[in-house]
């Protein structure tokens, strides 16, 4: 199988091969059985992967606030968990390893026939850049893997830009709601900048989430995991969500330490 190397961010409603419109079900549907056929495991790991990244981000919130802080930072917490989930699963989905479909093989092919001479040095250049960096099937210069850590950090910082809004703003909007339904409640965290939060959350995903996604799914799982104990299901099961637990822990712990560093988690 071939690897797709034009991936369109999710959103998009571009084709993957640039040549036509797709809506944005279309778009998500056609990325994803992309993903599935580079990764028969794809769905499992999705589920997973959303799972492990509420669970692990409630283990960070309590290690760093402890039980008793839990509940006073309450808001905190929740803000957390909803970005952790949102912001980490479009990390995985975003750099995960993608296979060609025929109908972009036959579109490839067509328009390499029609369009050959029009097609510049720059765009075949950019076709040839891999969703993940360590992607083997074929020989990959350095130029090329070293953009794949480039190409989706635009992508990865709107997408953590949204989902720190969606996450601290539905928490504005119930401490809103708690403050007007019970006049007595005096919150024990300070307002968080939402601007700040969002930014530092897209820089977070850009960068830190994004070495460890492609190390994560284009080292660890196919070059040792799946080599090694692809004969075991079970045992190759155990450790993807093994290794996605410890990953997503460590994300977690990350993110928090550097929202407290930043002075952007705050009590009154």
């Amino acid at each position: 199988l071939g690897m797709t190397n034009n991936d369109a961010p999710l959103f998009s409603t571009r084709g993957g091969s640039g040549t036509s419109k797709l809506s944005i079900t279309q778009t998500i549907k056609k990325q994803w059985k992309s993903r599935n056929r580079a990764d028969p495991d794809f769905l499992n790991k999705s589920i997973a992967e959303v799972m492990i990244a509420i669970a692990t981000q409630l283990a960070a919130e309590i290690n760093r606030r402890g039980m008793n802080g839990l509940m006073v930072e309450i808001d905190f917490v929740v803000a957390g968990i909803l970005t952790a989930m949102a912001g980490k699963y479009y990390t995985m989905w975003r750099v995960a390893p993608t296979a060609t479909l025929d109908d972009d093989e036959e579109a490839a092919s067509e328009m390499s026939k029609k369009s050959k001479k029009a097609v510049s040095t720059s765009s075949s250049s950019s076709s040839s850049i891999p969703t993940n960096a360590f992607q083997t099937d074929k020989p990959y210069t350095i130029f090329q893997r070293g953009a794949a850590f480039i190409t989706p950090i635009p992508s990865l910082f709107q997408a953590g830009f949204v989902a720190s809004i969606i996450g601290y703003g539905f928490t504005s909007i119930l401490i809103a709601l708690r403050s007007l339904f019970i006049p007595t409640y005096q919150a024990a965290t300070a307002n968080v900048n939402l601007l700040h939060a969002s930014i530092y959350t897209g820089a977070f995903m850009a960068i830190i989430s994004n070495i460890r996604y492609q190390i994560l799914q284009g080292v660890i799982e196919p070059g040792i995991i799946e080599k090694v104990f692809g004969r075991f299901p079970a045992v190759k099961g155990m450790l993807i969500v093994v290794v996605r637990l410890a990953n997503g822990l460590l994300g977690s712990t990350l993110a928090i330490a550097g929202m407290k560093l930043c002075g952007l988690q705050k009590l009154k």
